[in-house]
């Protein structure tokens, strides 16, 4: 079988290369080849899009309909997605269709291997998809408060030019 590294970025000026090199080291341990290793980089928001709008996800759901793939790989649960609702989502996505999710921080590994639902895996990845979400919504408030800070002294913040 063939496994799919789940890799993104958020902003063109990060790099997905750390994230590619440890998820392939980690197929590499669970026994996948060079062959069988589809890797899925993208840059793309986590906060703004929604689950139908994420290439990363989309292309992964491809993939996985052709039944040649047997697990998915992420770096962390954020880099799937920060919303509950959509990790949620791939999780109840990927559990019904008996693909294996390995998450390498922390390490998680969906499956047992009779494919049933490792309940204690389970637990972790809800609350650290939990904590995910709550990082979105502390760095969009926190994103606000600079942006508005910023307006009180002057400064342009991006958006329409307030004519005085």
């Amino acid at each position: 079988m063939k496994c799919i590294l789940l890799v993104r970025v958020s902003t063109e000026a990060q790099s997905y290369e750390e994230q590619e090199k440890e998820l392939y080291d980690l197929a590499h341990f669970y026994g996948y080849k060079d062959k069988d290793i589809s890797s899925i980089a993208t840059k793309e928001s986590a906060i703004k899009l929604d689950e139908e709008e994420r290439f990363g996800l989309n292309r992964m759901k491809e993939l996985l309909e052709t039944g040649e793939y047997d697990c998915v790989f992420a770096w962390e649960i954020s880099r799937i997605a920060r919303r509950k609702k959509i990790l949620f989502s791939i999780l109840e996505y990927l559990t019904t269709k008996g693909i294996q999710l390995i998450i390498k921080e922390p390490r998680i590994r969906l499956l047992k291997d009779d494919k049933t639902i490792d309940e204690g895996a389970e637990t972790i990845f809800t609350l650290y998809a939990q904590l995910a979400e709550s990082e979105m919504r502390n760095k969009i408030a926190r994103f606000s408060r600079a942006k508005k800070e910023g307006f009180n002294k002057g400064k342009y913040m991006g958006g329409k030019i307030t004519l005085v």
